[in-house]
């Protein structure tokens, strides 16, 4: 029987796409699809399952500059899915997916994961997680994992989110963001 350690450490998330993440609907597990592991033109879609989920932390890995520009919802109405219209100069959230580099590692020695190992009497776990728009760490009980299919079969991928449109009624005095 594999450790999470050996699990993680047999996938490779090197040069993959993150296509989703977040906690599942009953908020206990944190989840990630992984597409296209080792790169194009593969289209394999798996599915991790970080179980019992204490914390999750997320920061973009944009600039400053780079993440203010690219809030407008033209940046998430751009990219792929989008073939007439021109891309704006950003970053292009509507690609739907970050590319991972350096890639996942297990931190055997995670302040965080032995903090809440200790407040929660037992072993805990923490990974990090980096991409080219964000960086992720996640400290958890345990890890199960799914092959899920290729990307172009049926079911394989969820659905696409798209923004509230802006109401004008609704618009805030100190969000700006369009």
């Amino acid at each position: 029987m594999l450790t999470v350690r050996e699990l993680l450490e047999r996938e490779d998330f090197f040069d993959a796409a993150i296509i989703r993440h977040g906690f599942v609907d009953y908020m206990r597990d944190y989840e990630l699809i992984v597409a296209a592991r080792n790169g194009p033109p593969n289209t394999d879609v798996h599915r991790y399952l970080f179980v019992g989920c204490v914390e999750a932390a997320y920061e973009t890995a944009l600039s400053p500059e780079s993440f203010v520009r690219s809030l407008p919802d033209d940046f998430v109405l751009s990219g792929p899915d989008y073939p007439d219209k021109d891309d704006p100069y950003g970053f292009i959230w509507g690609v739907r997916w970050a590319g991972v580099y350096p890639g996942l590692a297990y931190l055997p020695d995670g302040e965080r994961a032995k903090e809440w190992s200790a407040r929660l009497g037992r072993a805990m776990h923490e990974v990090s997680l980096e991409t080219n728009a964000y960086t992720l760490r996640l400290v958890f009980a345990d890890l199960r994992y799914a092959y899920l299919g290729t990307g172009d079969e049926p079911g394989v991928r969820h659905r696409k989110d798209y923004p509230i449109p802006p109401e004008p009624s609704d618009a805030t005095s100190d969000g700006g963001v369009t």
